[in-house]
């Protein structure tokens, strides 16, 4: 009675360890080995299913940069070209037509090994990459107009390879320079049309603009030529030039090319510049930030003036460091100004004027503030069908320090043991029969 209860012993406990390593024999826990940075895996293959798969997805763990996971009916698989080194264990959930099944990958990445590249010998001079050059094939060409003529004055200019064009008007002593979208600000009852094209087209053309020079600025990416001026000369009925006296109003001096300019600030812009009058001083920049996409950030100058007159200012922005792209900031006018829904790097200046008894100095410019735009890390990717891969090497199967793996190796070890020990006692028992 002993040895039959002994014997339904072993067999339930046989039972109980296979049934516990079902499971863990369903399971794939494959290490692939080592891949090195920055080379690719090819398509690797970690997992196989006799059941069509009709879903995969992340259960715990990760893969490096720049690897993602991809399937098919057949099977899961790895590919892409490892970015970061270390060691990876990733568990996947594999859903089939008959259920859940478990998929765990594992592997390391090495760093890629140096490489001791030979100095580059000097190009020769055929080789140099051509980059097309400015060549300005039409110059504006001087007019006259009779005082008080109210009829259009055309000036034409044309560049081969310009990616624009900007209009400015120069002053007879060449001191000051007005943008062509700021000259009505300064030349009151002006009209200006044609700003961006190679025909700039000015009417109501006043005294005060006698001697003044129309020029035109080519530009090829951060590169530009300024055509010869064109000379504006009023005359009187009698055709001969009359007198040329103080314009309304001189701009901050600037070279700033711009096609959609704002004009300075509302309470200065119809201040003449006195160019011998103190300019301000700057004793605080604004500071460069990194912001994330939607936020927003201020910036901010402080500046003194030297005679105690009072301060105006006027933000610039530019897509590139560089202040002859920059651009004035409709309405910011202020000390600070408040970058609003960020979403893109930009590069910020504040021009600072010094007035005092009428009049205004020159601008002070800031230095360059960088509001730079944090790039988000873009998370792994789910799962993707694939077409059918063709597999470039297969995973092979270790004892991956993974808890799941180590604890169905010990549940399928003790079944092995109790099915020997089955095995052991039925001989025996057999045996003790047969005498």
């Amino acid at each position: 009675m002993k040895k039959q209860s002994f014997k339904i012993f072993l067999i339930l406990v046989l039972t109980v360890c296979i049934a516990m390593a079902l499971p863990g024999l369903s399971a794939a826990a494959d290490y692939l080995g080592e891949f090195t940075e920055g080379e690719s895996i090819g398509t690797v293959k970690f997992y196989s299913s006799s059941l069509p798969i009709t879903d995969v997805a992340l259960s715990s763990g990760g893969l490096p940069r720049g690897v993602q996971p991809t399937w098919n009916e057949d099977g899961v698989y790895l590919t892409g070209t490892p970015r970061t080194t270390g060691s990876y264990s990733a568990e996947y959930l594999v859903s089939t037509t008959e259920g859940v099944q478990t998929a765990t990958v594992s592997f390391n990445v090495a760093a890629a090994p140096e490489v001791t590249t030979p100095p580059a010998e000097e190009p020769a001079a055929t080789q140099k990459p051509v980059s097309a050059e400015l060549e300005i094939t039409k110059h504006p060409s001087g007019e006259y107009v009779e005082s008080g003529d109210e009829r259009e004055v055309k000036f034409i200019a044309r560049a081969e390879n310009a990616e624009r064009i900007v209009w400015r008007l120069v002053s007879p002593d060449a001191s000051n320079t007005v943008q062509c979208a700021d000259a009505a600000d300064f030349f009151p009852g002006l009209e200006v049309k044609g700003l961006g094209t190679d025909t700039l087209i000015l009417k109501h053309v006043t005294n005060a603009m006698n001697g003044w020079y129309v020029e035109a600025q080519f530009w090829n990416g951060g590169t530009h030529l300024e055509s010869a001026g064109a000379r504006i000369t009023i005359v009187d009925s009698d055709g001969n030039e009359i007198g040329a006296p103080a314009p309304t109003a001189a701009p901050a001096e600037t070279t700033r090319p711009t096609v959609t300019a704002a004009p300075a600030p509302d309470n200065t812009g119809s201040l003449p510049v006195d160019n011998d009058a103190k300019t301000a001083n700057i004793s605080v920049q604004p500071e460069s930030a990194e912001i994330k996409a939607g936020d927003s950030h201020t910036l901010s100058v402080v500046a003194t003036s030297p005679n105690n007159g009072s301060l105006t200012y006027q933000w610039y922005s530019a897509a590139t460091d560089n202040l002859n792209a920059a651009l004035p900031i409709g309405g910011a006018s202020d000390a600070s100004y408040t970058i609003e829904n960020a979403s893109e790097t930009a590069y910020y200046w504040a021009a600072v004027w010094n007035v005092k008894d009428g009049t205004r100095s020159q601008a002070v410019f800031t230095e360059t503030a960088e509001v730079k735009l944090a790039v988000e890390a873009t998370p792994t990717p789910l799962p993707t069908e694939a077409p059918e891969p063709s597999p470039e090497r297969s995973g092979l199967f270790s004892s991956d320090i993974n808890f799941q793996l180590i604890m169905f190796s010990v549940i399928g070890l003790l079944a092995l043991v109790a099915l020997i020990g089955v095995v052991i006692f039925l001989r025996k028992d057999s045996k003790n029969k047969a005498e």
